[in-house]
């Protein structure tokens, strides 16, 4: 019996008594050096979780890496969204000091801008951009920015259907960076698909309602419009 209870008793005590082996949670300090551009310095402090995540230090100094290191691709992707596309990132942490300190260094490299934005049939001709084509929000000469790109997609939609296209898609988007020239080229490949007319029938008192018919094939319409497209740039 007492045996028993001197082993409790030696039990309770290594129980109680503080682990030395154990780390703090590692806080720090984080600086982005950023040359030039202030927007693209305002969009990696959002997006940084070595900023943003500040207020929950790591466990230890390894996780702290970690975090540095998701945080490189996630920099990258925001300098991409604005059109830097040779952007590089590097990051050195100094673990001697209290709190440590991680330094990330930001080299934008040159503004990429935009070369051409073609639109193709599904037959990988050339299409014509119903009504006015500068409603685009991506033009030659602009930034090579991405938001601007998926946004075009939208605006393309929105002028086929109001052209009598309703059910118009996106069938592809290719997006080409030349790292030589620092510029972007987008192409677009869209289905306009069938031709749909409104018309207006009356329905006694209560109006005039409208009715949808199909007409005739828009591949034929697209291909006899860049036909003459193409005509007339030969005539050229």
């Amino acid at each position: 019996m007492g045996a028993r209870r001197f082993f409790l008793t030696v039990a309770l005590a290594t129980a109680l008594v503080p682990s030395f082996g154990a780390h703090a949670d590692v806080s720090y300090r984080v600086e982005i050096t950023l040359v030039e551009d202030s927007e693209l310095a305002d969009l990696t402090d959002k997006v940084s979780e070595l900023k943003t995540l500040a207020d929950k230090p790591p466990a230890s100094e390894e996780a702290l890496r970690r975090r540095a290191d998701r945080d490189l691709g996630r920099l990258a992707d925001a300098a991409h969204s604005l059109g830097y596309w040779d952007a590089e990132f590097s990051y050195d942490i100094d673990i001697e000091v209290e709190p440590a300190k991680v330094a990330v260094t930001v080299k934008p490299g040159p503004l990429y801008h935009v070369s051409s934005v073609d639109l193709l049939g599904a037959d990988g001709r050339p299409l014509s951009i119903p009504q006015d084509e500068n409603k685009l929000p991506l033009k030659p000469g602009d930034p090579a920015r991405t938001a601007p790109v998926v946004a075009a997609e939208g605006v393309l939609l929105a002028a086929f259907g109001e052209s009598g296209h309703p059910f118009a898609k996106i069938d592809n988007r290719r997006v080409e960076i030349d790292k030589d020239a620092h510029t972007m080229a987008v192409t677009y490949t869209l289905d306009p698909g069938p031709v749909m007319r409104f018309r207006l029938r009356s329905v006694g008192s209560k109006g005039l309602t409208p009715t949808m018919s199909r007409g005739a094939s828009v591949g034929s319409r697209a291909k006899s419009t860049m036909r003459t497209k193409s005509k007339r740039h030969a005539e050229r």
